[in-house]
């Protein structure tokens, strides 16, 4: 592993490599020989790569490391859990707190559907509104983890024409799994078309909001197509360790090794860094897909290279190259052939050159935080690098932290000053904190007082009227805090915090100490 990986993610490592030669051996001997995997032991294998932290800042990094890592013993197991792993990314990115805290606490087995026309085509699952929500009625086809899962992330179409994302319990009444398929690799992983007949669902099964259903699942495509680069690389590390075993000579040249360890450092290079801007919220949709692509066009190259290596045996039924061979030709089954791939990546990059260029306001479901989220914040905000001295008025200030009358309170004002001084903010209030002595006219944001452009908005106690939401038009990133979670200017957020003002600024202050 040459990856310039951080402690935590050396440690990690180091007991996925424990793990692979101390447990799943005899595991994946049974993988091999019956093509499936019981459930109680997906699960409690599930429970063991249980991240330390559930929201570390380098999830998805650590998710490629444990995916690269379980490839290099069965790539079926490796695509079972990088399933499940998508489903879990779309639950802690667009879910709510309920949700995370539903699904998180507890490791769990997902299921997906694995061909990436589920979703750039329109679903073929119709969701009709019934008095407690919907019921959605259809198939999904070729759904991965089908026997094992315990719950489904399916794309419904809502009336009018609004595509939704739903998580769906597998025992559900109405849910009918079809004949599992026989890939040709990636053993142990089930693979089959689910039925839904009538099945409901309510809003606290949704999956962000209506509407966004297909970015949810092309969230989770991206992130597919980048575990089956880390699959590929693994397979290939599984094949470059097993041809040193049975090579004809003692040890063969690093020489005749040299060229197939190089496209393995490669596509492990390539995910890795893709990982790297996912977790620094950085787009990584056109990265995921040139490392698919360069997986899939080579797929087979570096077996050219190896199996001469091992002599006849590389072209009999017992030889394992021939079983990992046959593992990377069932990866198009999962993420699409050659010409698929490059042509969704034609399709969202090359002809669409504003794909990446943020618009005005937030375009996504904003992000649901609680206070041991606040550390996380800090963090990806830099709060802490580059505090002014001086920050000046509201108007030029990068950063401001506005109150509103859910922050009147003189406990709450103090402690709200406290974090403006440590980010190095500018303080702005609502009209009706005008008429405090310690606040001015000049700080009262609105399309009738002062517009401001900041790089970082905190909200506080701020419902949100129209001369407000015009006046912080302008900002970047907005962050809003309020009690209900009907405020307008939720709607207006990247992040929100539903909970009191006083919860919110001791959270940010201990985040911050």
């Amino acid at each position: 592993m040459e990856l310039h990986l951080t402690a935590r993610q050396t440690g990690l490592w180091q007991r996925l490599m424990a793990l692979t030669r101390e447990q799943l051996m005899g595991l994946v001997m049974q993988i091999e020989s019956t093509g499936t995997i019981e459930r109680p032991t997906l699960t409690t294998l599930a429970q063991q790569l249980t991240l330390d932290d559930p929201l570390p800042d380098d999830r998805l990094s650590q998710r490629i490391l444990s995916a690269l890592a379980l490839a290099q013993s069965s790539a079926g197991l490796a695509m079972s859990f990088a399933s499940s792993w998508q489903v879990e990314d779309a639950i802690l990115t667009f879910g709510t707190p309920q949700q995370r805290q539903r699904y998180g606490g507890q490791p769990a087995v997902f299921g997906l559907a694995a061909l990436p026309e589920q979703v750039t085509a329109s679903s073929t699952v119709k969701a009709t509104p019934v008095t407690a929500g919907w019921q959605l009625s259809g198939t999904v086809k070729a759904v991965l983890n089908v026997t094992q899962a315990t719950e489904y992330l399916v794309l419904a179409q809502t009336p009018p024409d609004a595509a939704g994302a739903f998580i769906i319990a597998a025992d559900k009444p109405g849910v009918t799994v079809g004949q599992p398929i026989a890939p040709l690799g990636l053993h142990g992983l089930t693979i089959a078309d689910i039925q839904l007949t009538d099945v409901p669902v309510t809003a606290a099964d949704q999956i962000g909001q209506l509407g966004q259903g297909q970015r949810v699942m092309q969230r989770a495509q991206s992130l597919g197509q980048l575990f089956a680069g880390a699959i590929t690389a693994g397979i290939w590390q599984h094949a470059t360790d097993q041809t040193r075993q049975l090579a004809l000579t003692e040890q063969p040249p690093l020489t005749a090794l040299a060229p197939a360890m190089a496209i393995t450092a490669a596509l492990q290079t390539s995910v890795y860094n893709a990982a790297q801007q996912a977790d620094d919220e950085r787009s990584f949709t056109d990265a995921a897909q040139l490392a698919a692509v360069f997986a899939s066009q080579n797929a087979l190259a570096p077996f050219k290279i190896l199996m001469p290596l091992i002599g006849d045996l590389a072209y009999t039924q017992h030889s394992p190259l021939v079983a990992l061979q046959n593992d990377v030709a069932t990866l198009p089954l999962i993420i699409g052939t050659d010409a698929q791939l490059a042509l969704t990546f034609a399709a969202t990059s090359l002809n669409d050159e504003v794909a990446d260029v943020p618009t005005a306001g937030p375009q996504t479901a904003p992000e649901h935080l609680v206070v041991a989220d606040l550390h996380r914040v800090v963090k990806r905000l830099k709060l802490t690098k580059d505090v002014p001295v001086n920050v000046g008025s509201i108007a030029t200030a990068k950063r401001v932290v506005a109150l509103g009358r859910g922050a009147m309170e003189p406990a709450v004002l103090l402690q709200a000053q406290q974090l403006a001084k440590w980010i190095g903010a500018a303080l702005a209030v609502t009209q009706p904190l005008t008429t405090m002595e310690q606040f001015s006219i000049e700080q009262q944001i609105g399309a009738s007082a002062v517009t401001i452009a900041p790089e970082v908005l905190i909200n506080i106690g701020i419902a949100g009227d129209d001369d407000y939401l015009a006046g912080m038009a302008g900002a970047q990133h907005v962050l809003s805090v309020n009690t209900d979670e009907q405020a307008p200017i939720f709607n207006h957020s990247q992040q929100i915090f539903v909970g009191g003002a006083s919860e919110f600024l001791a959270g940010m202050v201990a985040a911050l100490n």
